[in-house]
C-alpha cells in the first residue's frame, strides 16, 4: 500500500501533518492516516504533556472524558452526563458503562478518579487546568463528583482535552508509562514497529467502542526537523494535508492544493518570559519592554512574513474575544528612534545581549524579522540551538528569558489561566503582579458585562506593562488534496483525529 507523508507548521518550533495511503487504482477510500511532527512527545504519561502538536501523538491512544464539538463546546464521551450545584463548584458526572482500557482494567468512576489527582499533580498544562480541583469522590462505579475550591469557567471543556485524558490505572506512576501508552482509546501503539523519537506506528484497537468515528485502520506519525520538508512533500504530491504558514499558501495553491483557512486563536510574537529580570535584568524593566514592542514592525511581519494574513496585533487576547480592544493594538507603533530613548532612559543606552532559542529551521522569517528589530535599537539577540525533544520542557524550565513563540489564546480565562498567574504552567519565571493576579480573581467572580470590563482592563494592563511583545494572530491554513478531508475544531490550533476522514477515489 502506498503510502503519503506530509508535515505542518504550528506553534513554536513544532509542525504535524497527516496524509493518507492506498493502493493505487483503489477504488474504496485509503485505510492509512500517515501524521509527522518536528518534536517528538516528551511523555505519554497524562499530566506531563502539552497541548497542540502533542495532541496527534496521544488521541489516537487515549479517551479523554468529554469530546468538545467542532464549535469547541464539551459534548459526551466517556462522561454520558454532567451537571453543576448552584454555586457551580461542584460537578457530578456519569461515567460510560462497559469501556475498558486495553490492558482489560475497566474504566469506570475510580479510574477517572485516579487519573484526575495523578494529573493535578503533573508538570504538563493538565495541572494548572485543574488546580481548582480540591477533591474527586466516587459515588459508585459510574458515578463520582468533582469539588472546586471556585468556579472554573473553562473546568468542562478542558476535561475535553489533555486534562481529562485517562490512562489504566495500573499505569499511572510507572516509568513504563512515559515511553508505553495504555489507554482506552481506538488505537494501540505498536511498540515493534515504533522507534522513540523517529516513528510512532499506531493500530486499531479491536475492542474500541466508538470505531465508527475513527475510519483509518493504522497511524503512523513520523517525526522530522526541518519545515522545507513541508513544502516540499506537498509540491511533489508526497503529501495530501498539511497546516501550512498563511505565507506558502498561496503558492501551494498554485501548484493545485485545496486551501482552507480558519481562526487560530493563536497569538504569536517575541514572548518575554523573563520579566523579573532573573536571567537578563533588562527585561525587569518595563520600559525595555515597552521599547522592544516599538521596535516591532508589525504591519511589514503581516505583510512580509505573513503574507497579508491573519492580523497584526500588540495584545495577546485573540481578536474574537470579549477581552480584545482595538484601540491597544495602537499602542506600540514602530518607531525606532523612541524605541531606543526608552532603552536609554531604562539605563541600556548601549543595549544588551538577549538569549533566546534559534526557531529560524521551522520560522526562518519570523526570526529574521526579530533579529532585524532587536539589532536596530542596540539589542543582540543570542541564538541557542534547539533539541527538538525537549525544546518545550526547556521553555518551562526557564532555560530562556525569552522566545518566539505562539500561545492558543481561545478564551480570555484561558489564557489567563494557562500563562498568567504565578503558578501558570506558561509563566516560567513565576512573575507576580498584583494587578493581575487582583484583576484575575475579580473576573473568576464575575458573569457577563461585568466579567468582559474585568478581562478589558486586565488586556489594557499587560500591554501598558508590556509583558509580551505580540506581533501577529494567525490563521490555520490547512493544504489538502482530494483524498482527505479535514473539519476544523474551533479554540483548536489543529483539528482533531476524528475530524480527517478520507475521500473515495
Amino acid at each position: 500500500m502506498r503510502k503519503l507523508v506530509g508535515i505542518a507548521a504550528v506553534t513554536a518550533v513544532m509542525a504535524l501533518t497527516a496524509c493518507t495511503g492506498s493502493s493505487p487504482g483503489d477504488s474504496t477510500a485509503p485505510t492509512e492516516l500517515d501524521l509527522a511532527a518536528i518534536a517528538p512527545p516528551e511523555s505519554f504519561s497524562p499530566g506531563n504533556f502539552g497541548t497542540g502538536p502533542t495532541t496527534m501523538f496521544l488521541q489516537p491512544v487515549y479517551d479523554s472524558l468529554f469530546r468538545n464539538t467542532n464549535e469547541g463546546e464539551p459534548a459526551e464521551n466517556i462522561v454520558t452526563k454532567w451537571s453543576y450545584d448552584d454555586t457551580r463548584t461542584t460537578l457530578s458526572l456519569t461515567i460510560r458503562e462497559g469501556v475498558r482500557f486495553t490492558d482489560g482494567t475497566p474504566l469506570d468512576a475510580a479510574a477517572v478518579k485516579a487519573n484526575l489527582d495523578s494529573a493535578r499533580k503533573g508538570t504538563g498544562e493538565a495541572g494548572g487546568q485543574l488546580r481548582f480541583i480540591q477533591e474527586v469522590a466516587v459515588t459508585d462505579a459510574t458515578n463520582l463528583t468533582v469539588t472546586l475550591s471556585a468556579p472554573d469557567p473553562s473546568l468542562v471543556p478542558n476535561l475535553g482535552g489533555t486534562a481529562g485524558v485517562l490512562a489504566s490505572p495500573k499505569a499511572l506512576g510507572t516509568p513504563e508509562l512515559d515511553t508505553t501508552p495504555i489507554g482506552s482509546g481506538p488505537y494501540i501503539l505498536d511498540a515493534a514497529k515504533s522507534q522513540t523519537g523517529i516513528k510512532y506506528t499506531y493500530t486499531r484497537n479491536p475492542d474500541y467502542w466508538n470505531a465508527k468515528d475513527f475510519p483509518f485502520d493504522t497511524l503512523e506519525v513520523t517525526v522530522f526537523n526541518d519545515n522545507n520538508a513541508i513544502l516540499n512533500a506537498l509540491r511533489a504530491g508526497e503529501t495530501d494535508f498539511a497546516v501550512v504558514t498563511d505565507k506558502d499558501s498561496n503558492s501551494l495553491k498554485s501548484a493545485g492544493l485545496n486551501i482552507q483557512t480558519s481562526p487560530a486563536y493563536t497569538t504569536s510574537g517575541l514572548y518575554l518570559f523573563d520579566r523579573k529580570g532573573s536571567l537578563v535584568p533588562a527585561l525587569a524593566e518595563p520600559k525595555v519592554r515597552q521599547a522592544i514592542n516599538m521596535a516591532l514592525d508589525r504591519d511589514a511581519i503581516h505583510a512580509k512574513v505573513f503574507g497579508g494574513k491573519g492580523k497584526a496585533t500588540s495584545q495577546v487576547f485573540s481578536s474574537t474575544s470579549d477581552a480584545y480592544l482595538p484601540e491597544l493594538d495602537k499602542k506600540y507603533p514602530f518607531d525606532v528612534a523612541a524605541a531606543k530613548k526608552l532603552l536609554a532612559d531604562a539605563g541600556y543606552s548601549n543595549g544588551f545581549t538577549l538569549p533566546m532559542p534559534d526557531v529560524s529551521p521551522v520560522y526562518p522569517d519570523q526570526q529574521a524579522a526579530v533579529t532585524e528589530a532587536l539589532t536596530a535599537i542596540g539589542v543582540t539577540p543570542q541564538y541557542q540551538p534547539v533539541n527538538g525533544q525537549t525544546f518545550i520542557s526547556d521553555l518551562l524550565a526557564g532555560k530562556y528569558p525569552a522566545a518566539i513563540f505562539g500561545l492558543n489564546s481561545p478564551r480570555p480565562w484561558d489564557f489567563a489561566q494557562i500563562a498568567l498567574t504565578p503558578e501558570s504552567l506558561w509563566n516560567p519565571f513565576r512573575v507576580s503582579d498584583p494587578t493581575v493576579v487582583d484583576l484575575i480573581n475579580k473576573a473568576q467572580g464575575e458573569t457577563g458585562d461585568a466579567q468582559t470590563e474585568t478581562f478589558r482592563q486586565l488586556n489594557t494592563y499587560l500591554v501598558d506593562q508590556a509583558w509580551f511583545a505580540p506581533y501577529i494572530q494567525s490563521d490555520n491554513v490547512f493544504a489538502s488534496n482530494a483524498e482527505i478531508t479535514v473539519t476544523p475544531q474551533r479554540y483548536s490550533t489543529l483539528p482533531p483525529l476524528w475530524g480527517f476522514t478520507a475521500s473515495k477515489k
